[in-house]
């Protein structure tokens, strides 16, 4: 736990990797879907442009860049394809 958490919100430990979720092996260009500032820092959810993987991030305030808190998973069935996302 962070001097932050609390028991409440403390990190989950990751689960092993699932091999039949695991993302493709490529250069992963995230955009992020999503933000919530936290205790921790900003939670953010990306999406992988190219093959929809997913990941859950945070950029901890004071740091340079966003680390990942999850593994990247692959678009699920009820995922939109890479090419419906919207470009804003």
């Amino acid at each position: 736990m962070t001097a932050a958490s609390s028991a409440d919100t403390a990190s989950i430990p990751l689960a092993p990797p699932d091999p039949s979720r695991s993302a493709p092996a490529h250069e992963h260009a995230w955009e992020t879907r999503s933000r919530h500032r936290t205790a921790d820092g900003m939670l953010l959810y990306v999406r992988c442009v190219a093959c929809g993987a997913q990941r859950v991030d945070l950029h901890a305030a004071g740091t340079a860049a966003p680390t990942a808190l999850s593994r990247a998973l692959r678009a699920g069935p009820t995922s939109p394809p890479p090419e419906a996302v919207s470009r804003r």
